[in-house]
């Protein structure tokens, strides 16, 4: 791509950011739609220490050609296994992470299947965006800027202008492998009603939410961590998977919603047009 055509994909990748003139439709969007959105998830795997046999394998959407959405804990070291978190979005049990993953260690693969130890990845993280501290509750949410741009790959809209509401339906997708649960097949969960939006208590399913999160009924699995939950009426995204229940339980899937880092959301577009800027300069 030319850097003129790159800045033109990069402007119209920052309109669907904001959500410009975008409104919800009161019809759900074709499946085929769906599934082409979909392919806009991306394998987001991440070394903590340089071993190619300590390697995260998490998801996440290109929201622009350099630039990928995914959620905290999956580019940073963690220190505990599950954060227990309040309705206030405080941890009961300390620091849930240590440092960030080096940006390079992060490794973008793209198509229905990957499998990390053979494919070679499509581009690297150059730097990370996230909020500030080291717990996950209420703050699960990160932003990839890219060392080059996936021109192939579709960019999702990301809602930043409006909150999910109680009963909105949503589509996870991500690499965990939908109801077969093979790590590394990208497949979209079935569509899924949102049941609480925080801040709550959800006492019929035990989830917890501070006032940035949100819960889905349908079950999210390894692999689906940092992946999209795409609004079915409008293909935006509205939050990235956090935590949860069990595989196979319905309910207790915790989703960080991005329109609560719109200013995040906004540095990291910033930061990746910046880096496009000295590209094309470069070039």
């Amino acid at each position: 791509m030319t850097g003129n055509r790159f800045v033109v994909a990069h402007a119209a990748a920052f309109l669907a950011l904001l959500g410009a003139g975008c409104v919800r439709s009161p019809e759900i969007r074709s499946a085929r739609a769906l599934e082409q959105e979909s392919t806009g998830v991306v394998a987001v795997a991440t070394s903590h220490d340089g071993s190619a046999n300590n390697v995260t394998l998490c998801s996440g959407a290109l929201v622009a050609p350099n630039l990928v959405l995914t959620a905290r804990h999956c580019v940073s070291r963690a220190i505990t296994t599950m954060p227990s978190c309040d309705a206030d979005g405080r941890s009961h049990n300390g620091a849930h992470l240590g440092d960030d993953a080096d940006p390079s260690a992060i490794a973008i693969y793209v198509g229905d299947h990957v499998q990390i130890d053979q494919d070679a990845p499509r581009a690297h993280a150059m730097r990370t965006l996230h909020p500030t501290g080291h717990v996950l509750c209420d703050a699960d949410v990160a932003y990839l800027i890219l060392d080059r741009p996936l021109t192939d790959v579709p960019i999702l809209p990301v809602r930043l202008h409006d909150s999910v509401q109680l009963g909105d339906e949503v589509l996870p997708v991500g690499f965990g492998g939908g109801s077969t649960n093979v790590i590394g097949e990208r497949r979209p969960r079935e569509r899924s009603a949102v049941l609480s939006v925080g801040p709550t208590a959800n006492s019929d399913t035990g989830a917890v939410l501070g006032p940035r999160e949100f819960e889905v009924d349908a079950a999210t699995c390894r692999g689906d961590s940092g992946g999209p939950a795409i609004d079915v009426r409008t293909g935006e995204v509205v939050g990235v998977v956090s935590r949860g229940g069990s595989c196979s339980a319905r309910g207790n899937h915790v989703y960080t919603r991005v329109d609560a880092y719109a200013r995040l959301a906004a540095a990291a577009f910033s930061s990746a047009q910046r880096a496009v800027a000295i590209d094309v300069a470069q070039r």
